[in-house]
């Protein structure tokens, strides 16, 4: 961060700060779901899309191997948060 924007933070009111800092959070959280979701979905897409989409959908084939795909990683990832929960109770 550059001085200037430092002395202009430095600025604002206690209120303010935390209204930013609070606003910048959740632009950081948002900006990482993003590259989840996209990431997710090359992984997904490369696993599953074989062939080209000229009718505008997936093949029946393709498109029950790409929900498996998802459901599998929402599986996962709910496994693995249940688990930090579990570590962090400790």
């Amino acid at each position: 961060m550059d001085p200037q924007t430092q002395n202009d933070i430095a600025k604002l009111s206690d209120a303010d700060r935390k209204e930013l800092t609070q606003f910048l959070e959740n632009e950081a959280q948002r900006s990482n779901i993003q590259q989840t979701v996209h990431h997710l979905a090359d992984v997904c897409w490369k696993k599953c899309i074989t062939g080209k989409i000229s009718s505008g959908r997936l093949g029946q084939g393709e498109e029950g191997c790409a929900q498996n795909c998802v459901e599998r990683w929402m599986d996962t990832n709910f496994a693995v948060l249940k688990h930090l929960e579990t570590l962090r109770g400790q």
